[in-house]
């Protein structure tokens, strides 16, 4: 009798593991949509989950909060505990997350192990490449299989800023523009050296001396020196990769820009942002629908805007000079001509900028004031300059 009690104990439990493995069903889960952005990853791994920046996955989900590479498991029940293990690529090290199942759903499980990721390698990645994600899933400790998923590792350059969720449900990136700016990056130091080497101004102090056109030179003494390293407009936008209902942008890094002498409107404002903010001054990404410009507090009442596309003019027709003073008559041939794209630059950005107001005041996503302060204050990172 007891033996028999044994024999069926055991047939029973057969059967069940039996029931779990036939019933369980899962597969590898890359958001957005198979593709792994090196801006997304570097530029978030100091965010706490609580900031709420993307979905964060409030559902049926175990694991990183704020995770992006994991599986998604139906057909789990009660109780069940569910192993996931994450080989390492050239990309991120060994991944491994253990959990326990603590209500049944309608929902497929979504599980994210917290990846550690290869972040130099990543900040490396200039192309677009495909790369495979090997995963193995155990339920109460009996493996359900491994599986690979080949999905697309995007440059680091690709600025992912929307992602289409469901027919009416867009999350918005645009944040991520914030990641290119780096008042960090070794050119930066040199810029503002020559920028000082003008004698357009004897210092950088920032607010200091409470003066708006103290604060207007300082900012013209760095656009002349884009003007004298030859920089030009570039409406250079498009990915090398690209996925339905995914929204992404080439940004070059600071580097990048002027090392090619070219920036589109967004490489620009990042460029401009990154040298202002290392002085002190406070800037705004301000995107509107297909163009970024640039906003810079003169001070806490007053902001001025810079179409950085303008930053490759010589001379600018219809000038409000209104708006400067006389000291900005500068002898220099050069100078003066690149005071001229900068007075158009500002007037045409400050112009925008008070037509966009109520837009960016309002729900409309293709109407935002990126603030990076704000943004590092939230933990968003600027993309490092790659050791060699």
């Amino acid at each position: 009798m007891f033996t028999r009690s044994i024999l069926a104990l055991t047939l029973a439990s057969g059967l069940a593991a039996s029931a779990v493995a036939g019933d369980v069903d899962w597969d590898i889960d890359v958001y957005p949509s198979g593709n792994l952005f090196p801006s997304l990853v570097v530029g978030t791994a100091r965010v706490d989950s609580d900031e709420e920046l993307f979905p964060v996955w409030d559902g049926h989900h175990l694991g990183d909060p704020q995770g992006l590479i994991g599986a998604s498991i139906s057909g789990l029940q009660e109780d069940d505990e569910v192993e996931l293990v994450v080989e390492e690529n050239e990309f991120m090290k060994a991944a491994r997350f253990t959990g326990r199942v603590e209500e049944t759903s309608d929902e497929d499980l979504v599980v994210h192990p917290k990846i550690p990721y290869r972040y130099k390698d990543l900040m490396r990645l200039t192309q677009v490449q495909p790369l495979d994600i090997t995963m193995e899933l155990f339920v109460n400790g009996e493996s359900m299989g491994q599986k690979t998923r080949t999905i697309t590792a995007r440059s680091v350059n690709d600025c992912l800023f929307g992602v289409q969720e469901s027919e009416d449900n867009t999350s918005d990136y645009a944040w991520l523009f914030s990641v290119y700016v780096n008042e960090n990056h070794p050119w930066v130091d040199r810029l503002l050296k020559e920028a000082l080497e003008t004698g357009i101004v004897d210092s950088f102090d920032g607010y200091q001396s409470r003066d708006d056109e103290k604060v207007i030179l300082q900012i013209f003494a760095i656009w002349n020196v884009m003007q004298r390293h030859g920089m030009r407009y570039s409406d250079i936008t498009t990915t090398a990769a690209e996925t339905d209902g995914v929204y992404s942008q080439h940004v070059r890094l600071l580097d990048q820009s002027m090392n090619a002498t070219q920036a589109n409107c967004v490489d620009g404002s990042v460029l401009l942002a990154s040298l202002l903010r290392k002085i002190g001054l406070r800037c705004s990404l301000v995107l509107v629908p297909g163009h970024m410009y640039l906003a810079v507090d003169l001070s806490d009442d007053a902001t001025i805007g810079i179409e950085t596309t303008l930053m490759g003019e010589k001379s600018l027709a219809e000038i409000d000079r209104r708006k400067f003073p006389s000291f900005a008559k500068l002898d220099e041939p050069q100078q003066q001509a690149a005071w001229n794209s900068f007075e158009g630059a500002v007037s045409t950005g400050t112009e925008n900028l008070e037509e966009a107001a109520d837009k960016i005041d309002s729900d409309d996503m293709s109407y935002q004031l990126i603030d990076v302060s704000e943004a590092r204050r939230r933990g968003i990172l600027p993309i490092s300059f790659p050791d060699k």
